[in-house]
């Protein structure tokens, strides 16, 4: 499994697992970031920024780290 911050630019990933306290994991529901939605990486220097659908997001290496992602091909 890898972390959403090891992804490079333009790769795809399903989210498979979200770590971390509850309140994280409800932000991070709150906003629209679930387990099982396809991700695809814009950047990752600096803030990870990231597509799930046509919405935009940028979250910090840290948040990254706690979300467990499978490439798709």
């Amino acid at each position: 499994m890898t972390m959403l911050d090891q992804l490079k630019s333009g790769e795809l990933a399903r989210i498979v697992a979200i770590d971390g306290e509850h309140e994280l994991r409800q932000k991070l529901f709150s906003r629209g970031i679930t387990e099982d939605s396809i991700v695809r990486v814009i950047s990752s220097y600096g803030l990870i920024t990231f597509e799930i659908g046509r919405k935009t997001f940028a979250i910090g290496h840290g948040m990254a780290q706690k979300i467990s992602v499978i490439k798709v091909i």
